[in-house]
């Protein structure tokens, strides 16, 4: 009887120790890409950032007009307001506070429509380094790839940033 369980002992350990191996085997290659450097780096983001300057060029004049307008009537009642009757000075602040209201309106929603604009250029352009990154790893060989920001520790040989800058160029 001791004699059996020191042979089912030997057994089981060989056989943990053959699916250790097997599990060694099966060990996944993982490479990583610095998302965010990549995105630094492609040409298509000053690109898209020229696109987006000009997309809003009329509205962006528009605010300085305004501003310019603003500062012209606010000079005109500080110099002019002792010499102005009562009336035409709560008409002329008036005026004032209506176009600074105008004002505030108008770049509020510039604001939001640029970065409503800048968000949806940037998920495209995010969008083309995931399908850059796909093939990379494929190409090379890679079975994971991670965001080089989760990564604790990896060998620089398996940083496939300037790959994938390569290929979304």
């Amino acid at each position: 009887m001791n004699k059996f369980l020191k042979a089912a002992s030997v057994g089981l350990i060989i056989l943990s120790a053959s699916a250790y191996a097997n599990a060694a085997e099966a060990a996944q290659k993982v490479g990583y890409v610095n998302i965010q450097a990549v995105f630094q780096q492609l040409p298509q983001r000053e690109a898209v950032s020229k696109k987006l300057r000009a997309e809003f060029k009329d509205r962006i004049d528009e605010l300085k007009r305004m501003e310019t307008d603003i500062k012209g009537k606010v000079d005109k009642l500080k110099r002019d307001g002792q010499l102005m009757s009562a009336t035409d000075r709560t008409n002329a602040q008036r005026a004032i506070v209506s176009l600074e209201s105008d004002y505030k309106l108008k770049a509020k929603a510039l604001d939001e429509d640029n970065r409503r604009r800048q968000n949806e250029e940037r998920q495209k352009l995010l969008m083309e380094i995931q399908t850059a990154v796909g093939k990379v790893a494929q190409q090379d060989g890679y079975d994971l790839v991670v965001d080089a920001q989760t990564v604790l520790y990896a060998k620089p040989a398996d940083d496939l940033s300037k790959k994938v800058i390569e290929e979304v160029k």
